[in-house]
């Protein structure tokens, strides 16, 4: 007999696809799913709000990126945000 699995959340290619957040483009909904940064850096971070599971929107990606955090804008330059880790957001229907 063949049996077809079912795929599971873990199993399918949006839980999986994850990028840098300096890669991400203006107009991206992300989720935080890591931060890789100095440990004043990641507490800064995590007290403005900007922690693991929190809802990112890319308001600019230039120089610096623009990023809108819980209601919130904060600019954060390209070393800081590549080594955070993010997971676009499924797009709304």
């Amino acid at each position: 007999m063949n049996h077809a699995s079912l795929p599971t959340l873990q199993s399918t290619e949006s839980a999986t696809r994850t990028c840098a957040l300096s890669s991400c483009r203006a107009g991206t909904r992300v989720t935080v799913v890591d931060i890789e940064c100095s440990g004043d850096e990641a507490c800064r971070l995590r007290a403005l709000g900007f922690c693991e599971g929190t809802s990112v929107n890319v308001i600019d990606a230039r120089d610096s990126m623009l990023l809108e955090v819980r209601g919130t804008r904060l600019a954060l330059g390209a070393a800081l945000t590549a080594g955070i880790t993010v997971q676009p957001s499924a797009a709304r229907a």
